[in-house]
C-alpha cells in the first residue's frame, strides 16, 4: 500500500499511548552486572510496588515507551528488533546485553570491563535499516555517565547500581519507600500539586540536554522530582546572559511545542495523565483516551462524525498500525504512527481499512471521498 500526501510537508502521527513493541518484564535491577549490583537504594521501591494501590495508573504506564525504554536481551532475546543477519554489522547478537528504545530507533548496549557502551549501529524501526551511531567515539561514552540517569530509577554513581532499569513511577513521583510504608499526600510527589515550573522540570530533567554541576554526567545527578532543576543541571544550549533556569525552561518549551505541533496533542506530565479516572478492573481503551481528551457527548459526535456515541470508539479509527503497512518505507514516517490520524488533507490508505471494519458494504472510493470531504479532523480539546 502507499500513502499519498496532498500537502508539501510530512503528516505526523499522534503518539499518546504508544503500545509497547518490546516485551514487558524489565522492571528489575540489572542482574549480576556491575551496573546491577545489589546496592538497592532503600528509599526507592520500584514501579511494581506502586501498582498494588495505583492499578489504573500502572496499567496506563505499561502501555507507554517509558516502561519499556530498556530491554534485557540476555533474559529475552526477542526484545532485539533488528535484523542481525546483516554481514556489515560489526557486532553479533550475543554482544548485545540491553536494548534502548523501540519506537523510532533501537540502540544496543554491550559490556566492556565494568561498564556498558552503546554499540556503533542503531536499528531504524521505521525504515527497517541499520544506521551509523557514534561510529568513532562510542567506546568513549560510558553508559553510566551519558545515559543511565534518565533510563533508570535510583541510580547510584558509586556502585552503578539501579533499583529499576526503566522510566518508572518514581522517575516522576520521587522515591516511594516512605509513601509505601505510610501513604500520605505529603510523602510523595504529585506533579499536579507542584508549582508549574517545578512540574515542567520533571519532564525537562531528561528532555533538556545538559550536564550535572561537576560536568562529569550528562544528566542531573542527585536531582529528585520537585527540586530546583537548575541546581543540578547546566543546559548545553545556554544563550548569553541566560541563567540555567531560564535556559531549561526555554528549551523545554521548545521541545514540548515541537512535539505538540507534530502530534496536535497535549503533552501531559507522564503521557497518560487522567483527569477522570475510569473505574473497575477492566479499563477500556476509550476510557484511557478520555483521561486526556475531554470531549462531552456533543463534542465527541462532532469529532467522530458518527450519529451515536456507540457508533465509533477511539480505537476504531485510531488503531495501532502495522509498521509494514506501506511498500515504500523510506521517508514515510507519517505512515508509521502508533495511532492513526487524518491530518490536514493527507490520505493514508490504511484509513479505508479502519472504515471497512464497520462499513464492509462500502467501496474503498467511498472511504476516500468521505474522509477527504472532512477537510480536516474536528479537534476540539487540543
Amino acid at each position: 500500500m502507499k500513502s499519498v500526501c496532498r500537502v508539501p510537508y510530512a503528516c505526523l502521527a499522534v503518539i499518546l499511548f504508544s503500545i509497547a513493541t518490546v516485551s514487558f518484564g524489565i522492571v528489575h535491577a540489572l542482574g549480576s552486572s556491575p551496573i546491577g549490583s545489589d546496592s538497592h537504594r532503600s528509599d526507592f521501591v520500584g514501579s511494581e510496588k506502586c501498582a498494588a494501590c495505583h492499578q489504573i495508573q500502572y496499567k496506563g504506564w505499561v502501555k507507554t515507551f517509558h516502561s519499556t525504554v530498556v530491554g534485557d536481551a540476555k533474559k529475552d532475546p526477542s526484545v532485539i528488533m533488528a535484523n542481525m543477519s546483516d554481514p556489515d554489522v560489526p557486532f553479533k547478537k550475543e554482544d548485545i546485553y540491553y536494548t534502548i528504545g523501540g519506537h523510532w530507533d533501537q540502540r544496543y548496549l554491550t559490556r566492556i570491563d565494568d561498564d556498558y557502551y552503546i554499540l556503533p549501529r542503531l536499528w531504524s524501526v521505521q525504515s527497517n535499516k541499520w544506521r551509523p551511531y557514534s561510529t568513532y567515539g562510542w567506546q568513549k561514552r560510558p553508559y553510566s555517565k551519558y545515559c543511565i540517569g534518565c533510563h533508570s530509577v535510583g541510580f547510584d554513581p558509586k556502585t552503578r547500581g539501579v533499583v529499576e532499569h526503566s522510566i518508572g513511577c518514581e522517575s516522576c513521583h520521587g522515591a516511594g519507600a516512605a509513601h509505601l510504608a505510610k501513604p500520605t499526600r505529603e510523602n510523595i510527589v504529585n506533579p499536579k500539586r507542584l508549582p508549574e515550573d517545578r512540574s515542567e522540570e520533571i519532564c525537562a530533567s531528561c528532555h533538556v540536554r545538559g550536564k550535572d554541576l561537576s560536568g562529569e554526567y550528562f544528566f542531573p545527578l542527585g536531582w529528585r522530582p520537585g527540586d530546583d532543576l537548575a541546581k543540578y543541571l547546566v543546559p548545553l544550549d545556554r544563550e548569553e546572559k541566560e541563567t540555567s533556569s531560564e535556559a531549561i525552561h526555554r528549551l523545554w518549551e521548545k521541545w514540548k511545542s515541537d512535539r505538540e505541533a507534530q502530534a496536535r496533542s497535549r503533552c501531559e506530565v507522564c503521557g497518560i495523565h487522567q483527569n477522570v479516572k475510569p473505574q473497575g478492573q477492566k479499563i477500556s481503551v476509550d476510557a484511557i483516551c478520555m483521561g486526556c481528551h475531554e470531549y462531552d457527548a456533543k463534542q465527541l459526535l462532532q469529532h467522530t462524525r458518527h450519529k451515536t456515541l456507540a457508533s465509533a470508539g477511539c480505537s476504531d479509527c485510531h488503531e495501532q498500525k502495522d509498521p509494514g503497512v506501506n511498500e515504500k518505507k523510506e521517508n514515510n514516517v507519517h505512515s508509521y504512527g502508533y495511532f492513526l490520524i487524518h491530518p490536514l488533507g493527507c490520505w493514508d490508505t490504511e484509513i479505508q481499512n479502519r472504515c471497512a471494519k464497520c462499513h464492509a458494504d462500502k467501496p474503498k472510493k467511498w472511504a476516500y471521498d468521505t474522509v477527504l470531504s472532512w477537510k480536516k479532523p474536528v479537534v476540539i480539546d487540543h
